[in-house]
């Protein structure tokens, strides 16, 4: 099954990137575009029209991307088009008469790349990580993951964790050669070294998962202490009521901000108060 979405954000935009994956990518290429497929990896401009007819949609970039040389290790198409919602929904409408298309569910053309090895699981949810990012901090983190220093750090206890199973088969399975003393010694003592470093890797404090995540702040007081006026001051707009009544907040009042490129989340609550008031 071929399978083709809107890869680039939703809403009126310059310019939306819809992306085509699958074995049918090729058939998809010349029937919307009614011509021969174009260079590999080369930007071309084409006429996009809808299938069967001449009725022209729009005119944009067209990338061809042989497999496995691409994104996802299949034959797979980036059409660049205007980003106006009739543009997108006439190619999208023109693109699914196409035997054996159909829209992509979110995050599918990552889940192939997955599949067809392209990438890892790591690398998969940093790229989620990096498009969610709103703080530097953030971005920060997915791209050290994306880039492969997190992989390159897991992949080297993995090989010493290999070696140390290999010096203990070896240990079980030729008992009676005479193997060096100091294998079990260097067994132990590597085996330690490594459950050491697991053990710092796990007790990070979560750092990781507060950066994705953001770190949830809730101002908590009596009634009328400026507990709303703080939130607002914070985040530099109005976003909690203010007045002299008591318990005017009564809902949870959330904002998102960015303090020093780390993501915070300031909850603003009601005055802690006995009230005869039911609500």
């Amino acid at each position: 099954m071929t399978i083709f979405a809107l890869s680039s954000g939703p809403g009126t935009s310059g310019i939306a990137v819809i992306r085509i994956s699958g074995p049918d990518t090729k058939e998809v290429i010349k029937k919307i575009t009614n011509s021969a497929l174009p260079k590999p990896k080369m930007a071309t401009i084409k006429k996009f029209i809808k299938i069967n007819t001449d009725d022209l949609i729009d005119e944009g970039i067209l990338l061809w991307f042989p497999g496995p040389q691409s994104y996802t290790g299949e034959d797979m198409a980036e059409l660049h088009v205007h980003g106006s919602r009739a543009v997108v929904e006439a190619m999208h409408a023109s693109i699914s008469k196409i035997d054996n298309c159909r829209m992509a569910e979110p995050g599918e053309f990552t889940k192939i790349a997955l599949q067809n090895g392209k990438i890892d699981l790591l690398k998969a949810e940093s790229i989620s990580d990096l498009i969610f990012s709103e703080t530097e901090m953030q971005r920060h983190q997915a791209i050290k993951i994306m880039s492969g220093r997190t992989s390159k750090k897991f992949n080297e206890l993995r090989e010493k964790l290999l070696k140390i199973l290999s010096n203990v088969e070896a240990k079980i399975d030729f008992p009676e050669e005479n193997l060096p003393d100091s294998i079990l010694k260097n067994i132990k003592n590597s085996s330690k070294k490594i459950k050491e470093q697991i053990q710092k890797l796990l007790n990070d404090q979560k750092v990781g998962e507060r950066i994705r995540e953001g770190f949830k702040i809730a101002i908590v007081g009596p009634t009328n202490a400026g507990k709303s006026s703080l939130l607002n001051y914070l985040s530099k707009r109005d976003v909690a009521i203010v007045s002299e009544i008591a318990g005017t907040t009564r809902d949870v009042i959330e904002t998102h901000l960015n303090i020093d490129g780390l993501p915070v989340i300031i909850s603003d609550t009601a005055g802690i108060r006995e009230s005869e008031d039911e609500i």
